[in-house]
């Protein structure tokens, strides 16, 4: 019984395959078994902002912001106004910060598990015009974690704390010089 279930869990997570670039990645399934259905992690939401400036301005700051922050992008696209990268890692720092500030996977015999598992990450930011003048700027952040020095290799869904959304919102308003909300 037990060997169908591991077998249950890890057809899953191999199921989950890969998504299109620019694209976050679909909600997780964590479980599945005849008798519970299927379990699924926390579905992907995006935070956003109203700024003050022109959306040319904004795309500059945005990706001047991931630059900082050491992402690399994969996606930059103003035709489809996003901006970001839906597939990176990082182990215990992200933008200069503890990852625990960021992302939430639970906690451990030695504490939460985000302090040393490897994140992956979908970083996405959508930079829209509001038709006012101004722009609304849109961040998705999806992390995964992978617990390098154990028996599985399989990635687990992990939660956003917010606190990453609006830390990179707050850097693109002030390398604007626009004052937040």
């Amino acid at each position: 019984m037990r060997g169908a279930l591991l077998l249950l869990a890890l057809s899953a997570c191999a199921s989950a395959g890969s998504t299109p670039e620019g694209s976050a990645p679909r909600q997780a399934a964590i479980f599945s078994s005849p008798e519970t259905g299927v379990l699924l992690g926390e579905r992907a939401r995006a935070i956003a902002a109203e700024i003050a400036a022109p959306p040319a301005s904004v795309w500059l700051a945005v990706k001047k912001v991931y630059g900082d922050f050491e992402i690399p992008l994969t996606v930059d696209n103003p035709a489809a106004h996003k901006i970001g990268n839906p597939n990176f890692y990082k182990t215990r720092q992200l933008a200069g910060q503890s990852m625990v500030l960021f992302v939430d996977c639970g906690s451990g015999m030695t504490g939460p598990r985000s302090a040393s598992y490897r994140i992956t990450i979908s970083s996405l930011t959508d930079v829209i015009a509001d038709g006012k003048g101004g722009t609304t700027v849109q961040t998705t952040f999806v992390p995964m974690g992978q617990d390098l020095g154990g028996t599985s290799s399989e990635k687990i869904p992990c939660g956003s704390t917010g606190r990453f959304e609006a830390y990179l919102l707050d850097r693109v308003r002030a390398a604007l010089g626009v004052p937040g909300k």
